[in-house]
């Protein structure tokens, strides 16, 4: 599976969800689907099962435009380096 690119509206907010890998020209296509989206939204990375460098920084770029990254696994926590006050696990 590559990326499957889905918005949603749920109450007063948008919701971007990603499913599968984000690489490749895959970061383009997030990139397009995000840019006519006015305002504040979600980023859902639930179901967002691996992300390459390039997928990585379009994440932090949309993360950085303002929206708010959700659901991300600890494996893409890891490789975002925890930005945008991503909560992890570790308790130490």
């Amino acid at each position: 599976m590559a990326i499957r690119i889905d918005i949603t509206s749920e109450g007063p907010e948008v919701v971007v969800h990603l499913a599968g890998r984000l690489s490749g020209g895959a970061g383009t296509e997030l990139r397009k689907a995000c840019g006519p989206i006015e305002g504040a939204f979600v980023l859902d990375l639930s179901e967002l099962l691996f992300a390459d460098d390039a997928g990585i920084e379009v994440i932090r770029a949309v993360g950085e435009q303002g929206a708010e990254i959700r659901g991300a696994s600890p494996f893409v926590q890891l490789l975002l380096g925890n930005s945008f006050g991503l909560e992890t696990d570790d308790q130490s």
